[in-house]
């Protein structure tokens, strides 16, 4: 009897040890999955997400899919589609990832960058950041840019969004483009 008392008394305190961990832990869980859950509250699929400045789009941009932060400040795309507008004149854009952030007023895009316009300018990058702040295109990665027969690379650039206007730098060199004398 004293055997199956002592047994008794372990199995309780032990179920008391297992109640008290469980009930001292269990809302650590909920922590967790907040946390995991704060680096985007919102994900979209096939969304339009454009920014305007004075009555005229700056940009627009397609993603098949899109998360957005808790504060709404950082959006994350993949499989992008989009333009760069000015005036009368566009720069059509896909990539394979991007980001938008709303309170830097920054789009950069990367992953098999590639860009025209209609008037048969071709943009080949790896990246391209755009600065809402400064109205700049730019890249920290060689690009190519082909147009009217001549071909532009270098290791960086500067640019207006549409690419009437760039800075190569690094090792810019300017060239016929092959098959086109």
């Amino acid at each position: 009897m004293k055997k199956n008392r002592n047994l008794i008394l372990i199995v309780v305190l032990i179920l008391l040890a297992a109640g008290g961990i469980y009930f001292l832990f269990k809302d650590d869980n909920r922590g967790m999955n907040a946390a995991s859950s704060s680096s985007s509250s919102m994900e979209f699929h096939n969304t339009d997400m454009k920014e305007s400045k004075d009555g005229k789009i700056v940009w627009r941009f397609k993603a098949g899919h899109v998360a957005v932060s808790q504060d709404q400040n950082l959006v994350t795309m993949e499989k992008v589609e989009g333009f760069f507008m000015k005036d009368d004149k566009e720069l059509h854009l896909t990539a394979d990832r991007g980001r938008i952030d709303r309170k830097a007023k920054t789009v950069y895009i990367e992953g098999n960058v590639q860009g025209n316009t209609k008037d048969g300018e071709e943009l080949y990058a790896e990246n391209l950041t755009y600065d809402g702040n400064k109205e700049i295109l730019s890249t920290d990665k060689a690009f190519v840019v082909k147009k009217d027969g001549k071909v532009l690379t270098a290791d960086r650039f500067e640019a207006d969004r549409i690419l009437q206007e760039i800075t190569a730098r690094g090792h810019a060199k300017l060239a016929e483009e092959e098959g086109k004398k």
